[in-house]
C-alpha cells in the first residue's frame, strides 16, 4: 500500500477543503472532497485534530463516506486515527468515492488520509458547471435534523450538513456548494437568551479564511490560514443570516437599525471577494421577523453598487413536518426549503442556473 497524496490533482475539494503535506482537513461544515477510484484496494484514515481528539464526544467531528453512492462510513469520529477499508477485490474496478464532514468548524477538526495498492490511480470528480456558496447559521450547518427530541442539546451525532437544505438545493440545480456556517452566530450578536449581546458568536470575522475553529491544523489554528476566493468564484452566494440577531433585537428594538447597518457591510465585502456573483438575501426558516431589515439593506446595495442582488424569503417553519432537535428544522423542513430556494433561482434565471 501506498499513499496517495490528497491535493486538486488527485481529488476535487468540497467547499474550502485545506490540503496539507498530502493530508486533507475538513473545518467548515460539508467540505470534504470527490475521486474517481481505480485500483483494487483503498484504505482512508480520519481523526480528529489533535486539540480535540481527547475531549468530548458531542464536540468531535462528524463526517460521512460514501463509494459509489452507498454510504460506507458515517459516525462521530472519536480517536486520532480511525482506519476503514473502502475498497478491497482481487480484480482493478472504477470506484467512485465523497467524504463529507457532516458535523460544523468551531468544535472540531477532521484530518484524512488515504492509501492505496500500488497499481491504482485517483483523479477528481468533474466540477459542476455551477457553484453556490451559503453564509448561514445554525439552519445551513443541519443542526439537529438526524434527532426528532426537541429538547435534546448540541451534538455533532444530530448535526448532518449533507442534510441542510443549502447541499439538497445545490444538488437540485445540479451545483457545487461551499458552506459557510456557524450555530448561534449573527452580524450584530450572537444567539442570546436574556438580551446580554453576544459578542462570541459574530460571523464576519473569519469570513475571509478557512474559518473559525477551536481546533488546530498541525498546530495553526484555521481563522489564521487566509482562503483564496480567487480559486473558484461562486456563481451565487447565498446569505441566510438573522435568526441569531433576533434574539438580541427582541430585548433592543433600535438594534435592528445596527443590523441593517452590519447586513450592508457585510453585502460590500462579499462583493469585494466576488465581484461576479449573484447574491441571495434570505431569511425565514427558524422566523422572519428581521427579513424587512434585510430588504432594507438589499435596496441600499443596488442603489449604491449593483443590481446583482435578490431578497428571498423562506417560508416560516410551523411544526407541521416536524421538528429537529433543539426546535432546528426537521429533514422534511430542510426538504422543502430547498425546493422553494431551488425553484426562486430557476424561475428568476439567476446566474443562468436554468441551464446548469
Amino acid at each position: 500500500m501506498k499513499k496517495l497524496y490528497i491535493d486538486s490533482s488527485s481529488v476535487k475539494p468540497l467547499g474550502r477543503t485545506l490540503f496539507r503535506d498530502g493530508d486533507m482537513y475538513l473545518i467548515l461544515s460539508g467540505t470534504g472532497c470527490g475521486f474517481v477510484f481505480t485500483g483494487k484496494r483503498l484504505d482512508i484514515t480520519i481523526g480528529c485534530d489533535e486539540t480535540t481528539a481527547g475531549g468530548e464526544f458531542c464536540n468531535k467531528p462528524r463526517a460521512a463516506v460514501y463509494v459509489n453512492g452507498r454510504p460506507v462510513v458515517k459516525k462521530v469520529i472519536e480517536g486520532s486515527a480511525e482506519r476503514y477499508t473502502l475498497v478491497d477485490s482481487g480484480l482493478s474496478g472504477e470506484y467512485t468515492v465523497r467524504i463529507v464532514k457532516l458535523s460544523e468548524a468551531a468544535f472540531s477538526i477532521a484530518r484524512v488520509s488515504i492509501e492505496h495498492d500500488d497499481t491504482a490511480r485517483a483523479v477528481p470528480v468533474p466540477e459542476k458547471k455551477g457553484l453556490i456558496e451559503f453564509i448561514g447559521d445554525s439552519i445551513t450547518c443541519g443542526y439537529g435534523v438526524d434527532d426528532s427530541n426537541t429538547q435534546s442539546a448540541f451534538s455533532a451525532e444530530a448535526e448532518n450538513a449533507a442534510k441542510s437544505y443549502a447541499i439538497l438545493a445545490a444538488q437540485q440545480l445540479l451545483a457545487d456548494y461551499s458552506l459557510y456556517s456557524y450555530s448561534g452566530h449573527g452580524f450584530i450578536s450572537g444567539w442570546t437568551e436574556d438580551g446580554t449581546r453576544n459578542t462570541r458568536e459574530i460571523l464576519t470575522p473569519w469570513y475571509g479564511s478557512y474559518g473559525f475553529s477551536y481546533g488546530t491544523v498541525c498546530g495553526e489554528k484555521p481563522e489564521n490560514i487566509p482562503w483564496d476566493s480567487t480559486l473558484r468564484q461562486p456563481d451565487i452566494v447565498v446569505v441566510n443570516i438573522g435568526t441569531n440577531d433576533k434574539s438580541y433585537c427582541t430585548f433592543h428594538p433600535g438594534a435592528e437599525e445596527e443590523f441593517r447597518e452590519e447586513y450592508y457591510r457585510f453585502l460590500c465585502t462579499l462583493r469585494q471577494k466576488n465581484p461576479d456573483a449573484v447574491i441571495i438575501a434570505s431569511l425565514g426558516i427558524m422566523g422572519d421577523e428581521l427579513f424587512p431589515c434585510i430588504e432594507e439593506a438589499a435596496e441600499r446595495f443596488r442603489r449604491e453598487n449593483d443590481d446583482r442582488i435578490y431578497t428571498f424569503r423562506f417560508t416560516p417553519q410551523n411544526g407541521q413536518l416536524g421538528y429537529g432537535s433543539n426546535w432546528h428544522p426537521s429533514e422534511e423542513t430542510h426538504q422543502y426549503a430547498a425546493e422553494e430556494l431551488a425553484e426562486f433561482i430557476k424561475k428568476n434565471g439567476i446566474a443562468g442556473a436554468e441551464n446548469w
